[in-house]
C-alpha cells in the first residue's frame, strides 16, 4: 500500500512532485486535519522567514508571515499528536528546527544563498560525502537539544558575519566550527531529530534532477530517518 503524504503549502507544485516519489501526495489541509491518522509523512515547504518570536529572539530583519506560522503550527501540533514523521525544505526545515527548540541565524551577511554550492555529509559511514546543492537562503538553523547535523556547507564563514540574537551563547554541538579557521562555522544544510522522526534540508532538492545525487540522498534520508528503513532496504 502506498504511503499517504501531506504537503503543506505546495505553492509551486515542485515540492509535491518531489515528495510524491515516496507515496501519494495530498495537498488539501482539510483532508489532513480530518483524518491525520491515515498519513505517513507531513512535509513543510519553503517561503518566508520563520518569525523570531517562535524561538524567543528579537527580530533582526526577518521577513515573516505570522498567519502562515500559525497555520503550520496547527498542522505540526496535529502531526506530532499522531506521531507522524516530518520533513521540510528551506523554510520548512527552519520551522521544524524551531519547533524542536532550535534557533536561527537570521541573516548571513557574507551571503550564502543563490546559485549552487557543495554540501558535505557529516557521518563517517556515508557512501556519498560531497554533493552539489542549490539554495536561495540567507538564514541558518542552529540546532536544539537532540538535533543531529547531517550535512554542512563545504566552505566556512566568519561567525562575526552571522546576525544572531544571542551571539555569546556557546554553540558546541549546535553548529559545526571550522578547525582550520578559528571563529568560522560551516552552514547547516541537513539535520535530523531522531527522537521525533524528523529529517530536513536547507537546500532545494526539488529544483534539481530527481535522479541526481543530492535529491536521491535526501529521499534516502527521509526513508531512513522518517520511515526507519534500513539503508540496505533503501539501496
Amino acid at each position: 500500500m502506498d504511503r499517504l503524504i501531506y504537503v503543506e503549502n505546495d505553492y509551486d507544485g515542485r515540492y509535491g512532485r518531489f515528495w510524491g516519489t515516496l507515496g501519494e501526495v495530498i495537498r488539501d489541509r482539510d483532508i489532513f486535519l480530518a483524518r491525520p491518522q491515515d498519513f505517513d509523512l507531513v512535509c513543510f515547504t519553503g517561503g518566508e522567514d520563520v518569525s523570531p518570536c517562535l524561538y524567543n529572539h528579537k527580530n533582526l530583519g526577518s521577513h515573516n508571515n505570522p498567519r502562515r506560522d500559525d497555520t503550520e503550527q496547527e498542522v505540526y501540533d496535529v502531526a506530532t499528536k499522531w506521531k507522524i514523521p516530518l520533513t521540510g525544505i528551506c523554510r520548512g526545515s527552519q520551522f521544524l528546527n524551531v519547533m524542536m527548540g532550535g534557533t536561527m541565524v537570521q541573516h548571513l551577511e557574507k551571503g550564502h544563498g543563490g546559485g549552487r554550492h557543495i554540501m558535505q555529509t557529516t557521518q563517517p559511514d556515508d557512501d556519498v560525502r560531497d554533493m552539489e546543492v542549490t539554495s536561495s537562503h540567507h538564514q541558518m538553523s542552529v540546532l536544539g537539544d537532540g538535533g543531529v547535523l547531517l550535512g554542512v556547507s563545504e566552505k566556512s564563514i566568519p561567525w562575526s558575519l552571522c546576525k544572531y540574537d544571542a551571539p555569546d551563547t556557546p554553540m558546541d554541538g549546535q553548529v559545526l566550527w571550522s578547525k582550520e579557521d578559528e571563529g568560522e562555522i560551516y552552514m547547516t544544510e541537513a539535520f535530523a531529530y531522531p527522537n521525533a522522526n524528523i529529517f530536513a534540508v536547507q537546500h532545494h532538492p526539488e529544483w534539481q534532477d530527481i535522479n541526481g545525487v543530492a535529491p536521491q540522498w535526501v529521499l534516502n534520508m527521509i526513508r531512513t530517518h522518517c520511515f526507519e528503513e534500513s539503508m540496505e532496504a533503501v539501496s
